[in-house]
């Protein structure tokens, strides 16, 4: 049997048609925009992702030439899109990392009370969350609100193009804050606060669930079979979890690319709420009955990006042939750096969630090379996600291996960095999609390829190679993260009067 999976991310889509063993039989991807019209505003036309998503499945149907048994979506999470009573789109999609309703989720939070939005929803109050979005348009754009009969994130949007079924799972249900972890519904008091009906939003089921077929129409126009069941996915960090093969606390998953997230599957939601400060997500996960305790950060292949576009020309110019992050990392000195970098280009994420602190380099004397100053670079993602940890360690959440995927993980250097300072294995995957490949473990489990996430797993996840931490490095970044931790903590006051 042959599943696909489908990934719908904030600038691309793409689609991989799988075997029963996890095999790739063929992939498609396609890209797309976003715009940015009032600073800290994101915005993207949904009709243009329908159309990539469109051309990608197309493009595998007839690559593949087998008869896949179901589809399901993994999606960017807290985008918003209106859609009139025809179905017709009302406004750009609202993203994720869209920050423009910050009043809003203010009120949100006085209204409903920080902690007990956290402890119902998993996910803490933030301008990011759907609920404050939604909230923004019906004060800021009463006309669109008003018309909306329907409001989708992009899961749900994809499978109601697809087979006209308003659904949506779980984990992107959760990290609307919208929805109760705990009883699986939608909150009637928030929604009555913001002006919402039930009928507006889709019905949440659990991951790996067929909730409908696709439309005879469209399967004809993409050359997919007509009894193509659509399967409920997940968020799009949960189905990279599940696609790392993360099913268990023991096995945590980091999702580094240009931003990234660490997580770890736990059975204890709870323990958000004793976790201080309170900026942890621990929202329902694509796994039954398991919550994925998660971090972000924004800043981490995109601190090495902003090297290459500045500091780094000169080294990108000089081989124009190659790819200009091998170049870079090559240049990087080959043990731990004497000096410090603090990785907040943008903010801080977990666990400070500081917009005002700012990125730094600490310790730089006539001495520094470039190669420290890049591997400072490296470094310094890695302690960030360090301190995490260590908040996650104190509240019995242990792991013996990290699984890493995206495009961080192409960097044996950067792999090898993992492993020395969280003195820890950590693994790269066969498929590195694993969004993709975790969006296909959930279609093969909702058609009846297996009986559950972690019985696919088993058989569809397959270790492509382990870094072994040096215990002598790890011992030298000991004392260089007991530094690294009172980093933010001593330049914070400037960090906030520089503006």
């Amino acid at each position: 049997m042959y599943y696909i999976g489908l990934d719908v991310g904030t600038t691309r889509c793409k689609a991989t048609i799988f075997d029963q063993e996890g095999n790739p039989i063929c992939r498609a991807s396609r890209e797309y925009g976003y715009t940015s019209t009032v600073p800290g505003w994101a915005e993207q036309n949904p009709e243009e992702v329908w159309q990539a998503v469109q051309d990608v499945l197309f493009e595998v149907a007839q690559k593949g030439k087998v008869q896949p048994e179901a589809l399901a979506v993994s999606a960017q999470g807290e985008a918003v899109i209106f859609l009139d009573a025809e179905g017709r789109v009302l406004r750009p999609a609202i993203l994720g990392m869209d920050m423009r309703a910050k009043r809003e989720s203010e009120e949100l939070g006085e209204r409903f009370g920080a902690e007990s939005l956290l402890d119902m929803a998993g996910v803490p109050v933030h301008p990011l969350t759907s609920a404050a979005k939604i909230l923004w348009v019906r004060k800021n754009e009463p006309e669109v609100f008003t018309k909306s009969t329907r409001i989708f994130c992009y899961e749900d949007f994809i499978l109601w193009k697809l087979g006209r079924c308003a659904a949506i799972d779980y984990s992107m249900a959760s990290k609307t804050l919208l929805f109760n972890r705990h009883t699986k519904q939608w909150v009637q008091e928030i929604l009555e606060y913001i002006g919402l009906s039930p009928s507006q939003l889709a019905t949440p089921f659990p991951s790996g669930q067929v909730v409908g077929t696709i439309c005879r129409d469209v399967a004809v126009s993409l050359g997919l079979p007509e009894s193509l069941k659509l399967v409920t996915g997940g968020h799009d960090q949960c189905c990279a979890a599940l696609g790392a093969g993360s099913t268990t606390q023991d096995i945590a998953f980091d999702n580094a690319g240009t931003a990234e997230v660490f997580g770890v599957p736990v059975d204890d939601g709870s323990l958000v709420l004793r976790m201080q400060p309170q900026t942890f997500s621990c929202y329902n996960h694509v796994l039954p009955e398991k919550f994925l305790l998660a971090t972000l950060n924004q800043t981490a292949g995109l601190f090495l990006r902003w090297y290459r576009d500045t500091l780094g020309q000169h080294l990108v110019a000089r081989y124009p042939s190659r790819d200009p992050y091998e170049v870079l990392i090559e240049r990087a000195s080959p043990e731990p750096s004497r000096i410090l970098a603090l990785p907040h280009l943008v903010g801080s994420g977990t666990p400070w969630i500081d917009s005002s602190s700012k990125a730094a380099f600490v310790g730089i004397t006539l001495s520094t090379t470039e190669g420290e100053v890049i591997r400072a670079i490296l470094e310094s993602v890695v302690f960030e996600q360090k301190l995490n940890v260590e908040l996650f360690e104190a509240q019995g959440v242990t792991f013996r291996e990290i699984r890493v995927t995206g495009g961080c993980s192409r960097s044996p250097l950067w792999l090898q960095i993992r492993a020395d300072i969280f003195g820890k294995p950590v693994v790269t995957l066969a498929c590195e999609d694993a969004s993709v490949l975790g969006a296909a473990i959930l279609a093969a489990c909702g058609s009846g390829g297996y009986a559950s996430p972690e019985d696919a797993v088993k058989s569809m996840v397959r270790v492509r190679n382990v870094w072994e931490p040096d215990r002598n490095r790890h011992e030298v970044y000991k004392e260089r993260f007991s530094i690294y931790r009172d980093l933010y903590g001593a330049l914070r006051a400037i960090n906030h009067r520089i503006r």
